[in-house]
Order: structure tokens, then C-alpha cells, then sequence
């Protein structure tokens, strides 16, 4: 304010500096040589006098005419007040920020005085997953060898792929075999004269797949994985199933308006929402605590694979006590895991058993417990590896440098006892008998198992190789599959002069090699890959052993094990169980290793004809051309061969080749996570998916030749 009057007192003298005063002006009149004044001009007024009603304009001053000085005035004005509005707002800018310096100032001092440093907000819940869709048009991945008039039901086809339910082979010229027109060629069948597609499949399926991570804090976090609609399959689910009596409103999908949630046990296999994962990860000076039901994965994932990849179905978990340090640069990681528990419960009833043989009833409160840890199958694990960082991995290559990853996956695994019944129940239930009364549950295991796996990288400039070798040797001694033995009959040889219980040896190894080099400014992308897996020489594949305990000559899958390979009548042998033993020599081992179903070879042969790599040796060159970061295509050639020829459906010597395949892939990305993939396969399949010329149950003149089959697959996905 102050400023104010003082501006304002120095114009209003500058504009009285500016123009003449009355006195001034009779100084200057005076001054000047008398002249004659008109005599009617009036006198100048004396001070006394009062003032005249109409004000006498000044005298001109000399040089100037009153226009100039009233626009000078002017000028002047408007200037005094621009200058005086700047600088009043500089003062009053001047002003605010001393207030905001004192104020900053003031708020910096209590902060340090009594405020500790602000962190970074921490999200308490983060989700990441991806949601995708797919489908499937599978044409005769029966490989056209379904026989439907085989009989006993295993070994009708050389493809572990069904043909469709309403598979009609004999429609057409051939509906009828007979010369009367109506006889049909099976109980059954309804033929008709029309050829109708019998071998092509439609599928869609959906998944999402969440995996919330709930940060307790900077060192302490939850992590999980849930699948919701897990492979739910388009159209499963409908309001009229379950139909006709159970759903009396609503019989007939005909009429089905609408898509029920999968409930297991009602409609669904599985419920709409399955957790799959739970474990915690807490950070400490040492390194990294784990335990929970986690994910489980080492190098290519031959042996152990999380499933994590947007196209993967199953994935390994593990309930397990994990702790992760490094040292001298590589991780160390020791870890416990429970394998399997066995039976488990919550007690209580009037005996050891509870009520009605049970440990509780189905749906009780409480909390279950393992009863009894004999049964327990444990793994110690260690893994010792050198795993390097993206980003740094990137620079080492940019700086011309190679860099090479590498580790090792040891597993030592045991169990005691078992109990085969309880694996046959579900819902985890217990032995359906008191185990105290009854010891015929138990089965003496004595079983140990050793597994390895070494897993390497080697990156230099534009090529990358990885490798991973799987090992495993395993014995059982105690080798019943079934409550009430110790011992598989099966499994029992005459050496000298008595009945001798063979334990039965597993010895398996597999390896994979991924190879990979760079072209055109990193577009072009040639590489080789091949792989093995050591076979078995049983009959059949061995991918799922159970189904089939004596196969024969030309079956697709059976037991690996406990073929007698030698008798001799001579030196035979009454058993406990009145059963005679003459066999002197006995297949007590199994050597067919099996990848892991999540480690993909293929889009045909390996993923849906067999299921997996096992028994078979396979080499896949490939070639991938990026038009852009998110924009390509992929072509791959794969050739599979058996190790064993006894493992094929054709058996003999000679048929080992199982096949060409060639699959192309389309695919396209977005930067904010859509993902979109076009992927078709051609499989030719060679002598390995044959018929066994002495199988009478096939007939071979429609079904003994394998088929060509295709596939055509869409899917798309967001990821987040």
C-alpha cells in the first residue's frame, strides 16, 4: 500500500510539473513588453473576486495548441497507469511466493522433523491371467483305422483319438454288407444309403485364467492361480441337462434357451471355478521363503512344466517348503515336497477308524489331518542354477558377448507304505475299513526313486541353443497295484527251486534340443529341433498302462511290464494262492519316459494322437518370417520315429516310421494384449499306425491302412 501512495503522489506531481500554472502565466505576461489591451478585455480577477461562471481558457503555451497537450496528457496518463499495473502485479507475484517459499519451507521442516520419507504406494491386489478361446476342426485323427465291429473293445484303432459318437464307417455303397438291403453290419447300426462325414470334429472351448497376487508387504506377498471355465467346451451345459426326469420341465436340448454354470457332479465334470494354486513368498536377509500348493518348473520342461503358456492345458503344481537363495551367482534352492499324503481325515467316532470305518462323515467340520505319515511319498529336491536376467542377458549380447545358463534339477524320492484302495475312491476318502483291524489295506512300497535333470542355454550374437536331458531309476519292491497283496503275481519267477517276488526297476531318460538363429535384421528365424524319448519294448505305447493289463500283439496302449519272456514246465511251483509259477524269466522293468504333456511338439501326432513324446525319437526343422513386432508366420516339419517296433500297432520289424507332419502358424498381436493365432496341420501317417496283419478281431481290407489327417485351429486371447 505503501508503494501505492508513493506512485500516486510522484504522477500527480509529475502532471502538475507537466503543465503551467495561473501565477506562471502573469509572470510570463508580465514579463513580456507592455502592449496596448484592448479596452474590451476585462481585468483578471483578484483572489477577492469571485470566480466567473464560464472559465476563461488558458493561454495557449507557446509551441503547443491545446489538442497536443490534451493528447500529451493523455499519453502520459495511459502510461503511468501501465507501468503502475506492472508493477503492482510483479509485487503482488513477489508477494505469493515469499508465502509459498515460507510455506515449503515450513511443511519441509516438519516433514523432516517428524515425517519419515514417503514410499511408493504399494498395490495391495494385482491380477494378471489372459482369457482365451479356441477352436478346434479335427478331420479323422482316428487316422481312419476305428474298426467298430472289433471285438473286446481295445486295440479296435491305432489312435488314442475316438472318431465322432455317431461314427457311421458303413454309410453309403457300403451301409450294407449283406445282399438282402437290411441286414446292418453290427448290433445297432443304423445305416443310410447316403454318404455322411463320419470323421471330422467341431470344438470350441474357453479358460480364464486369474492369478491374483495380494501384497501384504515390500517382503511378504500371497499368489494363487484360478482357472474359471477351465477348457469349458461351447454348448456342455445347456438348461436341459440333466434332461428328461431330472429335469421334467425341460427334456429336450431342442429347446435349451439358455447355458446352466458347470456344477460337478450335476452337469459338469468340474465346478465353474477351480483354484488350482495358493502359496505365500516372504523375503528374507537370506533369500526367498515358499510354501504353499506352487507351480513347478525347470528348463525346456520335459520333466516338470508350470503350464503357464497362453496354449497350455494341464500344468505341474506341488504342495512344498521352498527356500531360494544365490550364491556366487547361481540360485540354490533346497525344497521339500509332499508327493502324496495318503489317506487324510479329522478323527473322532468311536474307534481308531471312526464311525462306520470312516475317520469322519462326508461334509464335517474341522480340520483333516494325514493319518498316518508311513504312507507319505516324500521328495527332497535341490536345484542349483544360473539364470540370468533378460535384460542383462540383452546387454551381454549387444556388447558381443556370450552367454551361457545352465542347472541342475535332483530329486530324491520315497515312500514306505501304501494303500491302493484309497487311490480308487473319490472325493479323498479313507479305507473303507478299520486300518487296525484290517492290514490287508497296506502294502509294504519299499519304494525309491532318483531323478535328475540338467537343463542348458547358449546365446552368442543372433543364435540361442537350449538343451535338457531327463534321468530317472527308480525300484519298487513291493509291487501290488491292489489291496490285499504285497506282491504282483504277475511279477513271481522260479529261481532255484523257488518262488522269488521280482521288484520291478524303472529306468527312463529323455532329452530335447531347441536351436534357433536370426536373420534380416532379427525377421527371419531358421531353426532345428529334435528330441527323444527312450521306449519300452512291451506291446503298446504305454501313455496310460492301467487301462490295458495283458495286451497283446497290435494294441495301442497296455502294462509295460510283467510279460513272462521265458517258461519252463519243468521246474514249476505251487504259490501261496494255489496258482502255479513256471515262468523263469519276466519283464521287470519299465523304460518308456514320457514328456511332459505341456511341452508341445506338435500340432497332431505327439499332442493328440499319442498325447505326448514317449518311445519315440523326433527331428523338427522350422522357419518364422515377423513382419512386424506383432505380425508373422511359422512353418514347422516334423518326422517321428519309434524306438521299439514291438510299442506300434503294426509290430513288426520295419515299422518304426510314425509319420510326417507339417504345421503352419499365423499369428497376431496388439501392444495392450490381444493375441490372435491361426495355426492348420497335415499328418501322414507311415507304417508304425498300422494294424497287426494277425489280428482277427480287424478288419483289415477297411481299417489296416492308417489315413491322412488334418486340423484346422483358431484361437484368440487377451492377456493382461
Amino acid at each position: 500500500m505503501r508503494a501505492f501512495l508513493l506512485v500516486f503522489a510522484s504522477s500527480i506531481v509529475l502532471l502538475a510539473s507537466s503543465s503551467p500554472t495561473r501565477a506562471e502565466e502573469a509572470k510570463a505576461e508580465e514579463a513580456k513588453p507592455e502592449e496596448a489591451k484592448p479596452s474590451d478585455v476585462p481585468p483578471l480577477p483578484t483572489a477577492t473576486e469571485p470566480v466567473p461562471t464560464e472559465p476563461t481558457p488558458p493561454a495557449p503555451t507557446p509551441g503547443l495548441s491545446p489538442e497536443e497537450i490534451a493528447k500529451l496528457k493523455a499519453q502520459l496518463k495511459a502510461e503511468l497507469e501501465t507501468e503502475l499495473k506492472a508493477q503492482l502485479q510483479n509485487e503482488m507475484d513477489a508477494a505469493a511466493r515469499d508465502a509459498a517459499q515460507q510455506k515449503a519451507a515450513a511443511q519441509e521442516w516438519e516433514e523432516e522433523k517428524w515425517v519419515e520419507e514417503v514410499k511408493p504406494t504399494l498395490n495391495f491386489l494385482e491380477i494378471d491371467g489372459y482369457f482365451r478361446t479356441r477352436f478346434d476342426l479335427f478331420s479323422q485323427l482316428d487316422l481312419g483305422t476305428f474298426d467298430p465291429n472289433a471285438a473286446g473293445g481295445i486295440g479296435r484303432g491305432t489312435s488314442s483319438v475316438p472318431p465322432p459318437t455317431m461314427y457311421r464307417p458303413f454309410d453309403g455303397k457300403d451301409c450294407v454288407q449283406t445282399g438282402d438291403g437290411a441286414t446292418p453290419n453290427f448290433p445297432g447300426d443304423t445305416c443310410s444309403t447316403t454318404k455322411e462325414d463320419t470323421s471330422t470334429l467341431l470344438t470350441m472351448n474357453m479358460r480364464l485364467r486369474l492369478d491374483p497376487t495380494l501384497n501384504v508387504s515390500e517382503d511378504i506377498r500371497i499368489r494363487s492361480t484360478v482357472d474359471v471355465f477351465d477348457n469349458l467346451v461351447y454348448g456342455s451345459t445347456p438348461e436341459s441337462l440333466p434332461g428328461f426326469a431330472n429335469n421334467p420341465t425341460l427334456p429336450l436340448p431342442l429347446f435349451a434357451a439358455s447355458q446352466n454354470p458347470p456344477q460337478s457332479g450335476l452337469n459338469s465334470l468340474y465346478d465353474a471355478m477351480r483354484i488350482k494354486r495358493l502359496w505365500a513368498e516372504v523375503m528374507t536377509p537370506l533369500g526367498q521363503l515358499r510354501f504353499g500348493r506352487m507351480p513347478t518348473h525347470f528348463g525346456l520342461g520335459l520333466l516338470a512344466n508350470d503350464g503357464n503358456k497362453i496354449d497350455s492345458d494341464y500344468g505341474d503344481n506341488a504342495d512344498q517348503i521352498m527356500f531360494a537363495t544365490r550364491i556366487g551367482g547361481h540360485y540354490i534352492v533346497p525344497t521339500y515336497s509332499w508327493s502324496s499324503s495318503g489317506p487324510f481325515g479329522r478323527a473322532g467316532g468311536a474307534g481308531v477308524g471312526g464311525d462306520g470305518g470312516l475317520s469322519s462323515y462326508v461334509g464335517e467340520a474341522g480340520q483333516r489331518f494325514n493319518l498316518d505319515p508311513r504312507d507319505d511319498v516324500h521328495s527332497l529336491i535341490l536345484v542349483v542354477a544360473k539364470k540370468d536376467k533378460e535384460e542383462d542377458i540383452t546387454e551381454q549380447l549387444r556388447a558381443g558377448n556370450f552367454v551361457l545358463n545352465y542347472g541342475v534339477f535332483s530329486v530324491y524320492r520315497t515312500q514306505q507304505f501304501d494303500i491302493p484302495s484309497y487311490y480308487t475312491k473319490p472325493g479323498g476318502q479313507a479305507v473303507t475299513s478299520n486300518p487296525v483291524t484290517s492290514p490287508e489295506e497296506y502294502v509294504r512300497r519299499d519304494a525309491t526313486a532318483g531323478i535328475g535333470s540338467g537343463w542348458v542355454r547358449f546365446q552368442w550374437d543372433k543364435l540361442k541353443i537350449e538343451g535338457e536331458v531327463v534321468g530317472l531309476l527308480a525300484q519298487v519292491v513291493g509291487t501290488s497295484t491292489a489291496s490285499g497283496a504285497t506282491y504282483d503275481p504277475a511279477l513271481r519267477v522260479v529261481e532255484n527251486g523257488a518262488i522269488v517276488n521280482k521288484p520291478l526297476w524303472i529306468s527312463q531318460l529323455g532329452g530335447a534340443v531347441e536351436s534357433s538363429y536370426k536373420l534380416l535384421n532379427d525377421q527371419l528365424t531358421v531353426g532345428l529341433d529334435f528330441g527323444a524319448a527312450s521306449g519300452d519294448d512291451a506291446f503298446g505305447w504305454g501313455l496310460r498302462p492301467v487301462i490295458n493289463q495283458a495286451p497283446k500283439p497290435g494294441d495301442f496302449d497296455g502294462k509295460q511290464y510283467s510279460e513272462c519272456l521265458a517258461r519252463d514246465p519243468s521246474v514249476a511251483l505251487t504259490d501261496t494262492d494255489g496258482s502255479t509259477v513256471d515262468c523263469t524269466s519276466v519283464d521287470d522293468n519299465i523304460t518308456n519316459f514320457k514328456f511332459d504333456p505341456d511341452y508341445q511338439v506338435d500340432l497332431i501326432l505327439f499332442r493328440e494322437v499319442l498325447g505326448t513324446v514317449t518311445d519315440a525319437i523326433y527331428v523338427k526343422p522350422h522357419v518364422g518370417y515377423n513382419l512386424t513386432d506383432n505380425l508373422g508366420a511359422r512353418l514347422d516339419l516334423i518326422y517321428s520315429h519309434a524306438i521299439f517296433a514291438s510299442s506300434t500297432t503294426a509290430v513288426v520289424e520295419g515299422s518304426n516310421p510314425m509319420g510326417l507332419e507339417i504345421d503352419g502358424t499365423g499369428y497376431y498381436g496388439t501392444e495392450d494384449g490381444f493375441y490372435l493365432m491361426l495355426q492348420t496341420g497335415f499328418l501322414l501317417p507311415f507304417t508304425a499306425f498300422k494294424h497287426y496283419t494277425e489280428v482277427g478281431d480287424v478288419d483289415l481290407t477297411r481299417f489296416g491302412e492308417p489315413k491322412f489327417a488334418w486340423t484346422f485351429q483358431l484361437w484368440g486371447g487377451v492377456q493382461f
